[in-house]
């Protein structure tokens, strides 16, 4: 595995199912690609009982959880890996690539759509497998 690419979105599951791909992009509060250890955060709220895994195995792991837990470790850095995992080392396409600990790449956050979300909007977060 050489990470995931993480989604948190304003649809319920069932809307993100049945939306075309403008109505997904325009419910996306976040995205980013994070290395191995980028979903460390998620499974941490999944065991406080602050989020919900509906389904795993990469394709795509999926949770929900409220805003008012998710929002605020973007906000805050919260989702970032932690720094001392593993390296990643590997070669795609012909191209050799390295990958630290704690990397990130391709954020995207909308700032605008994080103020305007409640507290109590229940968030759907996908975590696609990147092998």
């Amino acid at each position: 595995m050489i990470g995931w690419w993480i989604v948190v979105s304003t649809q319920s599951p069932e809307e993100r199912a049945r939306a075309d791909q403008e109505a997904r992009r325009a419910a996306i509060l976040a995205q980013w690609e994070a290395g191995a250890e980028g979903i460390r955060w998620i499974e941490r709220l999944t065991r406080e009982g602050k989020a919900v895994r509906l389904s795993a195995g990469g394709y795509p792991n999926r949770y929900t959880a409220k805003a008012a837990d998710v929002l605020p470790l973007i906000e805050g850095g919260g989702i970032q890996p932690p720094k001392d995992g593993v390296w990643i080392f590997g070669i795609d396409e012909g191209e050799e690539y390295a990958q630290p600990p704690g990397w990130m790449g391709k954020v995207e956050v909308h700032a605008d759509r994080l103020a305007a979300c409640p507290a109590d909007q229940v968030l759907t977060i996908d975590a696609w497998d990147q092998s």
